[in-house]
């Protein structure tokens, strides 16, 4: 029986418990370092959310079905269900309609059964909560047809992709173009420009089925010949900010013009991490996951700065050190070691083989904006930048990740 087939058996016996007891509560299901979560009330599903990328998810939902709908700053809701809540605010505004409403909430909730359906092993686990029961909230309610609907739903785009050998490319992942000359040969001009456009290291495959209004086994066959081709390749890629992260970002002036940092680390969660702490700063942020095959896109992207792990399979980080230090590209361009070692030996190799500094990844957020701006924008008031850190997200306490 095939993973997906056993995802989505384990995920209709849950539901169907749920929706017979009528319960009210939320449903935690995670898989590895993922989880959703399923929100209940009286057995009818009142919002999925969780996984990668959960606020990109809500606004292609949003943009799908309400093209139109721009909600305000003061209407933004911080905690838990602020999507949910920012939609219940539209209807109560008239911004959109109950019947968008309820649409938007079966496409994300398609997309979530989707999800968790494509892993071979989950883990479930009920926690008992009070939810609103205001007419609003009781007419949004998916019901256990609707739920059953969307769950056959994401069966069956699982299973025809599976049919077609596409399984393995996730569609949370963002193709990246690898070779631009090549691909510029195969494919006629006009054709060319709108699929370089789409492949610009930004958007998922789930946002580039958006963008091209085609179905996602269409849009996913498509990418798997050119990767076939070796023409592009996939890369993982962070979640957007929340609106209400997003619209209280303090202003800050920079006198950098959005200065470009690369990580090249194998862990998802380092560059993640370096995105909360950089990106309000300013900073452009390129993950590199695979050092082997990034380097072309390392290359391509000219960053200004490149935080270097360590450890890391196949090659060490003091070996990519050495070779970019080799090519006239990388020779003077700031690299400081981020890793999870510490010791003099580790620091001193460090030095021989080029690189500009050495951080521990337990060091705090303060210290990481502290050597970035060190060297790529010396000027820039620490200070300053200190301050927005603790005001924006608190992260005084928080490590980087290993």
């Amino acid at each position: 029986m095939s993973a997906p087939t056993i995802g989505y058996i384990k995920l209709a016996n849950t539901l169907s418990i749920v929706s017979q007891k009528q319960v009210t509560g939320k449903l935690s299901v995670a898989h590895g370092n993922q989880e959703w979560q399923l929100y209940f009330l009286f057995g009818h599903l009142l919002y999925a959310s969780g996984g990668l990328h959960p606020t990109r998810r809500w606004y292609r939902a949003v943009k799908k079905h309400c093209p139109d709908f721009k909600f305000e700053v003061d209407q933004l809701i911080n905690g838990q269900l602020w999507e949910y809540k920012l939609l219940q605010t539209a209807i109560s505004d008239n911004q959109i309609t109950l019947s968008q409403a309820k649409a938007i909430l079966r496409t994300i909730a398609e997309e979530v059964f989707f999800a968790i359906i494509s892993q071979p092993g989950l883990t479930r686990r009920w926690h008992p909560q009070k939810h609103s029961t205001s007419q609003t909230t009781l007419s949004l309610l998916l019901s256990r047809r609707e739920i059953k609907e969307a769950l056959a739903s994401a069966k069956i785009l699982s299973k025809s992709l599976q049919d077609e050998g596409l399984w393995h490319i996730n569609p949370d992942l963002v193709p990246t173009i690898k070779n631009r000359n090549k691909l510029l040969n195969k494919e006629k001009s006009e054709s060319f420009l709108k699929i370089d456009k789409l492949l610009n290291g930004k958007r998922t495959i789930w946002d580039i089925t958006l963008e091209m209004k085609m179905s996602l086994e269409v849009i996913t066959r498509s990418l798997y010949s050119f990767e076939k081709l070796g023409l592009i390749d996939f890369i993982k890629a962070e979640d957007w900010l929340p609106p209400s992260e997003k619209f209280n970002l303090p202003a800050i002036e920079k006198s950098i013009d959005q200065a470009k940092i690369a990580c090249i680390d194998d862990s998802y969660s380092t560059g993640f991490l370096l995105d909360k702490i950089l990106k309000p700063l300013g900073y452009e942020i390129l993950h590199i996951q695979n050092p082997i095959k990034g380097l072309a896109l390392l290359e391509e992207y000219k960053p200004d700065f490149i935080f270097l792990d360590l450890i890391m399979p196949k090659v060490s980080g003091y070996t990519i050190c050495e070779f970019l230090r080799k090519t006239t590209t990388f020779k003077s361009i700031p690299i400081v070691f981020l890793s999870t070692q510490d010791s003099i030996i580790d620091r001193t190799r460090a030095r021989i083989v080029g690189a500009n500094d050495y951080l521990c990844k337990c060091s705090c957020p303060e210290k990481i904006v502290e050597v970035v701006e060190k060297y790529v924008n010396p000027k820039y008031s620490t200070n300053e930048s200190k301050t927005t850190l603790e005001q924006t997200y608190n992260l005084t306490l928080m490590p980087v990740g290993s």
